[in-house]
């Protein structure tokens, strides 16, 4: 399990249709194999690794619904551990599908960042029913709070930490981005659908 809260940023040296290689920061120095790590958000397992390079097998159903085979530069985490300190929400790295990121607007004090609710490309997926104003999500890895909800948009707010600490800095309009919702708003919306499922 992750806490959306990102570790460092990270270069992507190598991509094939199964496996994604990456440079290790210097201060992941406990890496072993099959540990999890959050790649932009998708729990990733390692394979392999060096000084320099830690490489994940990828399957094509994470690649079909991530953007790792379209960015160069990924945000990482580090799985929490049972005696960590709990500072973001619960992410469990099983993205549920990219948007678009659509435009920036500058605030006093931070960035409002504006994305589209559902993508052409996974418009058969209702997805809409999770995002709620003040809520959870995780976007390339990240743990934010939702902001202004529209009909077809919604937007967070962002710090000057996480722009410099995350690849949202980079982020430019029109980029896909990865989401997941968050976990505790679709058991909450699954239990309520099926109890109205078996009163009526």
């Amino acid at each position: 399990m992750f806490t959306g809260i990102i570790e460092t940023t990270t270069e992507i040296t190598q991509r094939t249709n199964t496996s994604l290689t990456v440079l290790k920061p210097y201060f992941f120095d406990d890496i072993h194999k099959g540990m999890s790590i959050a790649v932009n958000g998708a729990c990733l397992s390692v394979i392999d690794w060096d000084e320099k390079e830690m490489k994940f097998d990828v399957l094509s159903e994470t690649f079909r619904k991530t953007n790792l085979q379209e960015v160069f530069f990924v945000n990482l985490e580090r799985a929490m551990p049972a005696n960590g300190r709990f500072e973001g929400h619960i992410v469990l790295g099983h993205v549920d599908k990219t948007i678009l990121f659509l435009e920036k607007k500058e605030e006093n004090s931070g960035t409002e960042y504006v994305f589209q609710k559902e993508s052409q490309e996974f418009l058969n997926e209702k997805n809409e029913q999770y995002i709620l104003k003040k809520g959870s999500i995780s976007i390339n890895g990240v743990s934010l709070t939702i902001g202004n909800i529209t009909n077809t948009t919604f937007s967070v707010f962002l710090i000057p930490t996480t722009l410099n600490q995350t690849t949202f800095g980079s982020l430019k309009e029109g980029e896909k981005v990865n989401i997941e919702y968050d976990y505790l708003t679709k058991i909450i919306i699954a239990s309520s659908q099926n109890t109205m499922r078996s009163i009526f």
